[in-house]
């Protein structure tokens, strides 16, 4: 009897191999497994079970070099842990719990309604009495309403008197706007007084209303006063008063937009403390807090950018903008964004990674870097235009008042170190209690080496400016520059004011140097590196750029020398001009026809300067044959003489006008030469008048000028018969008479 395989035998037999493989394969797994290292062994991921097993199937040699890893581990040095590192991975934690914890919980904040409607309902009362609230509301505001708009009526007179009162300038208008909200704030508190007194008259005893309409009650006129701020100092409705360069369309534009940002966020901030005051979920109290917080930064964000073309317009205007704030204007938004966001993430640490925040901090923070910018903006006019007014009612520029500038310096330096004392008040930042912790000594070693670079830095640089503007404000009064179309040749500045410009960059390229290095080392990078870099990419770049260094060079010899000096007419190879600007490899002549030459030092072979110390003029007239030439001579010295004593011209006369005599004839009349000496510029319109002058005399002693003439013989056929009719006429009356 023959066996049959069946046709699935084959599939059984691969099924049979392949178990047969793993199973030999269970020591080799089982070895790979046993490979374990120490710090695997006593991980805090495993269990105690797990250990067990793992040292269960462990041989003895595993075992040995389990033991002599420990060993090793023992006898290297461990590296002490960074308390620093290890505190700021603390905070970091407890900030990500924190944060995930009120993610969760933000549902809860719509169970606010209920706890509101349950508070405000009196004992013994039900749900109903909700309905009643907002009537109640209603008629004390209604009245509250009437009673303000009673005593507006009334002193209506007063408002007008107020509003066109006093003069034009900053500080007048200052005052006139004062004594205007002034008198605006007596409405908010007449309209509050009113509301609470009919409340306390209808008050039932219930200790939440009470706490409600507190609450209200503070909120309206908190708003209302913020509202009235942003009036005082954008003045929509008073032009004559506004204290800032803005339009009635942009000053309108820029109040409504802050002052709804605004009035929201003193309402969100007083609701909070009413919900804080009826309940005792302290959670959802912090939670509906971020929550309304980080609306507002939203809000916040989006009416920056709103407001960005007419605060753009305010930041450039009133005295020429340097370059902060023309380097601030355009970038105001972005920086304005970035510091409503870093308020944002301060607030959010502050709160979930350190577990406290001061009540109001972000609003009042807010409050003060809104303010902070306008009271700088106000110091500045107020110093400089106090006491100062001409009769038609305008200020006189007071830019160039040394003492006042100082002043405003001053004050802006004192306003802004008040609000750092403000700020750091606001969100308790006490500095012994920061400096306790490793990271915080770091942090606030840190800080305070930069703060004081930068200070330093900066008192040093106004110091310099200061001095260096001193100067050039004492040379700007006698400088007299070629207008275009005018006379050129005139005196320069002099040696100091045309190397101040220069000698000013070079400071402030080394002031700002230096600090970066000391910042830069001061953050724990190390500069000798850059240094060194520095040094060899400036040998590189004189290698590689060496007209560079020639221009350079040749400059300084010049500037040395004193060869030319701002605002000076010189001729450089051809190509004439004033002097216009210097810089380290070349400077720009401007040509009297308008056009600019730019002319690198070391191009420059031969240079003539005309504006040194005194010019001679000269000048010629034409006399005819038949004048006396002594009395020519007379009176132009006579003329001469008496611009020496005219108040205008005479000082610009270094020696009198006077004739050197005939310097040469031609064939129609003597050619006199006349010459005067005067300060260089003044040459030419001095030989204008010059020349007024003369003809005047010459009119007066009927001396006429020689018009140039050219005498020209010309024989026609009518000339040459007349001429030889009249020669026969002569010859027949000279015959002798032979009759008789």
């Amino acid at each position: 009897m023959t066996t049959q395989i069946p046709r699935s035998t084959p599939g059984i037999m691969w099924l049979l191999v392949g178990m047969l493989l793993i199973f030999a394969a269970q020591p080799t797994l089982a070895a790979s497994d046993t490979n374990l290292s120490a710090s695997q062994l006593l991980t805090a991921e495993l269990t105690r079970e797990q250990r067990k097993d793992l040292l269960a199937r462990l041989s003895d040699e595993d075992v040995r070099g389990i033991v002599w890893q420990l060993i090793e581990a023992q006898s290297q040095p461990a590296l002490p842990p960074d308390p620093a590192l290890e505190e700021f991975i603390t905070l970091i934690d407890q900030f990500r719990r924190n944060l995930a914890t009120e993610i969760r919980q933000i549902p809860v904040i719509a169970e606010v309604p209920d706890i509101i409607a349950h508070a405000m309902v009196p004992p013994g009362k039900t749900r109903s009495f909700l309905f009643l609230v907002p009537v109640y509301l209603f008629g004390f505001f209604l009245v509250a309403w009437a009673a303000q708009r009673v005593f507006s009526s009334a002193t209506q007179r007063v408002l007008k008197t107020l509003a066109t009162s006093g003069g034009n300038s900053f500080p007048e208008k200052l005052a006139r706007r004062t004594l205007l909200l002034g008198y605006e704030c007596l409405r908010p508190i007449i309209f509050t007084l009113v509301s609470f007194m009919i409340f306390l008259i209808l008050y039932q005893g219930h200790e939440p209303n009470r706490v409600f309409m507190i609450q209200l009650l503070a909120g309206l006129i908190s708003t209302w006063f913020v509202v009235l701020l942003l009036r005082f100092l954008f003045s929509p409705r008073y032009p004559g008063s506004r204290l800032v360069p803005l339009g009635d369309d942009d000053a309108q534009l820029v109040a409504s937009r802050l002052s709804f940002v605004t009035g929201l966020t003193v309402v969100i901030y007083f609701f909070q403390g009413y919900l804080a005051a009826i309940s005792q979920n302290e959670l959802l109290i912090r939670t509906f807090a971020l929550a309304s917080g980080t609306g507002l930064v939203v809000l916040s964000m989006v009416i920056i950018w709103l407001i960005r073309r007419p605060v753009t317009a305010l930041l450039l205007s009133g005295q020429t903008p340097g370059l902060i704030r023309k380097i601030l204007a355009p970038a105001w938004p972005v920086i304005a964004t970035l510091i409503v966001l870093l308020l944002l993430a301060t607030g959010l640490f502050a709160t979930l990674g350190l577990g406290r925040i001061p009540s109001g901090a972000g609003f009042r923070t807010m409050l003060l870097l809104f303010v902070l910018p306008f009271v700088l903006g106000a110091i500045g006019p107020l110093v400089r235009e106090w006491g100062h007014r001409t009769e038609d009612g305008t200020v006189p520029d007071q830019s160039t008042s040394g003492l006042r500038d100082a002043v405003v310096r001053v004050a802006r330096l004192a306003a802004l170190t008040l609000a750092v004392v403000m700020l750091g008040g606001i969100w308790n930042i006490d500095l012994a209690a920061m400096t306790a912790s490793t990271l915080g000594s770091r942090i606030s070693a840190t800080t305070l080496q930069i703060v004081a670079t930068l200070a330093v830095a900066y008192v040093l640089w106004m110091v310099i400016s200061r001095m260096i503007d001193s100067n050039s404000s004492e040379e700007s009064d006698d400088e007299e520059h070629a207008e275009a179309g005018g006379d050129a040749g005139g005196m320069g500045l002099s040696r100091v004011a045309t190397l101040l410009p220069l000698f000013r960059s070079f400071l402030l390229v080394t002031i700002v140097t230096i600090s970066v290095m000391v910042i830069l080392s001061g953050l724990g990078v190390n500069i000798g590196p850059l240094i060194a870099a520095a040094s060899v990419i400036g040998l590189a770049i004189g290698f590689g750029a060496q007209t560079l260094v020639a221009d350079i060079i040749s400059g300084v010899f010049y500037l040395i020398d004193d060869a030319f000096r701002k605002g000076e007419y010189i001729d450089v190879g051809g190509s004439t001009g004033t002097v216009e600007q210097i810089s380290v490899r070349s400077m720009q002549l401007r040509h009297h026809n308008g056009p600019v030459h730019t002319i690198p030092y070391s191009r420059i072979s031969t240079l003539t300067n005309f504006s040194r110390d005194w010019v001679i003029m000269k000048f010629e007239l034409r006399i005819p044959f038949e004048e006396d030439v002594e009395k020519v001579r007379k009176l132009i010295k006579k003329v001469g003489q008496e611009l020496l004593e005219d108040e205008e011209h005479g000082p610009q006369f270094l020696d009198a006008l006077k004739s050197q005599g005939v310097n040469r004839m031609d064939d129609s009349a003597f050619v006199v030469r006349c010459k005067f000496s005067a300060k260089p510029g003044n040459q030419w319109a001095l030989r204008r008048v010059a020349y007024a002058k003369i003809q005047e005399a010459f009119a007066r002693a009927g001396i006429k000028f020689a018009p140039k003439r050219v005498v020209v013989e010309a024989i026609t056929p009518d000339l040459a018969a007349a001429g030889a009719a009249v020669s026969t006429m002569s010859a027949t009356e000279a015959a002798p008479d032979d009759r008789g």
